[in-house]
């Protein structure tokens, strides 16, 4: 069988054919099991084929294509490879590269798919599952492989060992294996899924190897990237500045994903309490008791070491199992000291203070978890260890970052009422309960394991976070899809008004042209920019059906009804709607509309009922809706929403009983006023506009959260200096009547 001959691509450089060699080899390990495999199955399945087009896929199958199988399947797998290679190593030619812009030269090849797109449905449908189960992988990969071409990134369809790639050198290597006169489809599709069954499994192992071989090492994760800060809303003159913004509205990645971006806080210094060290702390907790600050010295104080056996032996239960607090394992505590050495030993001021601050801030911390959340659970089974931590010195109270702290914190935070249940990660949960388990049974006092349990989840909330940004980049992707769709529709409807000014048509007419000929105007301007041959082109036919419609001669124009019949077939109407739309903006008035499969009346009606293209979100139907003007209030409230970075986190009040919940402002745009909202796992919650928003947070039912209010922990322990401040003023008011 003659096989077709490849030109000689240009030379690659050493360190490009390396990657290219380990490539072959995790291709040629991870492709021979499922291509085997899958056609090990089509040879059994063949012969049950024969003389039934529809288990064939409507491919006609003889005894001579079960025969070809059998006689040539050995050769599959090392056509593949080849064909994949050929790729490869051609990665430089730039003859071999995809011309884009041939793609779109004329209406003729204007469909809804590229030209490179028209696959089998199975395929597409596969190409599309695997695409999206593995798109932080393929991203990698492209960023990968656009270093080894000396090029821009790959997208995933242009990557050679891509899904896209790979079905066109699965169907490449039928061809030359089994000639033209073969079902290939059947082949294609087995071995495609076959492939893409452990397709996952294989582009990571390819990133691992050109990791390997020094392309891009360490690249882990999408990259974030920064927006402009504009303080403004800018003003737009026409369609192509709007558009010529978007790029400049990128979400920053500063701060860590769960972290408040710096923005311009302006009630900053409200009821913020600085970390105060722990001699002040102690200070407050004594003015909140009535009791002088120096602590008397007539009882011995307990060894640390027989504080720590205490605590080894104190349980977290009484008697009927019900779990006990901090202020009874207090009491606890000073029973068993004063049965020491005859009552004349007992804990020191030092430690009591310690044990009653840790007893207020936990209690803090609790009032604002949901009560029946597994943290919850996880919290009181730290009460024990807490206690060892806050006895241990003063490094628990006065360091944000001690490990103890930290992993109160994020145990603190997975409960928390200011978010939902929703926003639970069941990975991350694990990670907690599993590092809860480890302090319970490893920690004893010493800090280097707590340091190593605290490490470990902190790379747990660390991949957290990665998950969470993955997801929410994809409501970006798709929100940003919308603010296209709505700049395009606004160009389109641009257009119509400039033509239609000073032209008066029948209110029927004038509606489709408003309807099925704008949505076709916005599918193309989507697009293509308003310099691009074919919007331009499409400002012509606009011109040519104004004049048709407009005439009062009788006029028909055939060429003109075939290009809008083609065009609204390609922008989504059914051939029958197509049609009907088409005979009649290629006609003027006074032309019946002769062999009409309806009446114009229920074209319209038709035409009315079918969803507008761009047209359907709802945050639009909301703007639309929107109380004009805002207050001066709103006012300044939204140009504040329009300075804020992206990744904002916003508090909402829910309910009349002041419940909050926190949300992410993970994208906003000015052009369309569209805000994204997601929750801390970054799947969406809400899409609203800013105007709304706005008026939100006039009425103090949103707010932006204060970056000293993030973590659940800081906003118990300024509560719980506030509470002592409000006490020791309490105590402090009447000594001063006295005196």
């Amino acid at each position: 069988m003659e096989r077709p001959q490849f030109g000689q691509p240009h030379a690659l450089p050493p360190r490009v054919q390396n990657a290219i060699s380990k490539m072959m080899a995790a291709c040629a390990d991870g492709m021979a099991h499922p291509v085997r495999q899958a056609l090990a199955s089509l040879r059994e399945e063949m012969p049950l084929m024969i003389g039934n087009p529809m288990a064939a896929r409507r491919e006609i199958i003889a005894f001579s294509h079960c025969k070809q199988l059998s006689i040539h399947c050995s050769e599959m797998l090392p056509a593949l490879l080849e064909c994949i290679e050929h790729e490869l190593i051609a990665i430089r030619d730039q003859g071999h590269r995809p011309q884009q812009s041939e793609l779109w030269s004329s209406s003729e090849s204007w469909t809804l798919a590229d030209a490179g797109d028209n696959v089998a449905p199975p395929q597409a449908e596969g190409i599309g599952q695997v695409t999206n189960q593995c798109k932080l992988p393929l991203y990698l990969l492209g960023q990968r492989f656009g270093v080894l071409a000396g090029t821009p990134a790959f997208d995933a369809d242009r990557i050679p060992v891509g899904p896209r790639c790979l079905i066109r050198a699965v169907e490449d290597a039928s061809r030359r294996v089994f000639g033209d006169d073969f079902p290939h489809m059947l082949v294609t599709d087995a071995v495609a899924r076959a492939l893409f069954h452990d397709y996952p499994a294989l582009v990571n192992r390819i990133n691992k190897e050109l990791e390997g071989a020094s392309i891009l090492p360490g690249l882990t994760f999408i990259p974030s990237l920064k927006r402009a800060a504009t303080p403004e809303r800018p003003a737009f003159a026409d369609v192509s500045a709007m558009a010529a913004t978007i790029a400049t509205m990128a979400p920053q990645g500063a701060a860590g994903w769960f972290e408040q971006p710096e923005h311009d806080d302006r009630g900053r210094s409200a009821n913020a309490h600085s970390a105060p060290d722990f001699s002040a702390a102690r200070s407050l907790l004594a003015k909140a008791k009535g009791q002088p600050t120096a602590a008397s010295a007539t009882h011995v104080q307990l060894p640390a070491h027989i504080v720590s056996e205490m605590l080894d032996s104190l349980s977290a239960h009484d008697a009927s199992g019900r779990p006990l607090g901090i202020r009874h394992l207090h009491d606890e505590l000073k029973a068993r000291a004063k049965s020491l050495h005859g009552g004349r030993v007992q804990l020191s001021q030092q430690q009591s203070d310690s044990i009653e601050l840790l007893g207020m801030l936990y209690d803090a911390v609790c009032h604002d978890m949901r009560a029946q959340s597994g943290a919850a659970e996880l919290l009181k089974r730290l009460q024990i260890p807490l206690l060892r931590m806050a006895l241990s010195g003063e490094a628990f109270f006065e360091q944000p970052t001690h490990p103890g702290r930290q992993i109160m914190s994020r145990v603190a935070e997975s409960g928390a009422i200011i978010a939902d249940e929703a926003d639970a990660d069941p990975q991350f949960d694990a990670a907690l309960a599993h590092a809860v388990d480890r302090v319970e049974q490893e920690y004893r006092g010493d800090g280097t394991v707590l340091e190593h349990i605290h490490q470990e989840l902190a790379d747990a909330h660390q991949a957290h976070a990665q998950r969470s940004e993955a997801v929410e980049r994809h409501q970006i992707e798709a929100s940003r899809g919308q603010e296209r769709i709505a700049i395009a529709r606004n160009a389109a409807q641009a257009l119509l008004d400039e033509k239609l000014a000073g032209i008066t048509l029948r209110p029927q007419v004038e509606m489709l042209i408003r309807t099925a000929w704008q949505d076709a105007l916005t599918f193309v301007r989507l697009r293509h920019d308003d310099h691009s041959a074919l919007w331009q082109r499409h400002e012509r036919l606009t011109g040519r059906i104004l004049q048709v419609v407009a005439a009062n001669d009788a006029i028909e124009d055939v060429d003109l009804r075939d290009s809008i019949f083609e065009i609204l077939k390609r922008t989504g109407y059914h051939s029958e709607e197509a049609n009907e739309v088409a005979e009649t903006l290629s006609r003027s008035v006074g032309l019946p509309r002769t062999g009409a499969r309806m009446s114009m009346t229920e074209l319209v009606t038709l035409i009315r009922t079918r969803p507008r293209f761009g047209g359907s979100s709802k945050t639009l139907q909301l703007a639309e809706d929107m109380p004009e003007p805002r207050s001066a209030r709103e006012e300044e409230c939204y140009r504040h929403l329009s300075t804020l970075p992206f990744g904002c986190w916003l508090d909402f009040t829910v309910n009349q009983q002041g419940e909050v919940r926190r949300r992410r402002l993970s994208w906003y745009s000015r052009i369309t006023g569209n805000a994204l909202l997601v929750n801390r796992r970054g799947a969406r919650v809400a899409e609203m506009q800013l105007d709304q928003l706005a008026r939100l947070m006039a009425t103090g039912q949103v707010r932006v959260a204060r970056k000293h209010e993030m973590s659940l922990l800081d906003r118990a322990w300024t509560s719980t200096l506030g509470t002592l401040e409000s006490l020791g003023k309490l105590f402090a008011r009447p000594a001063a009547v006295a005196s």
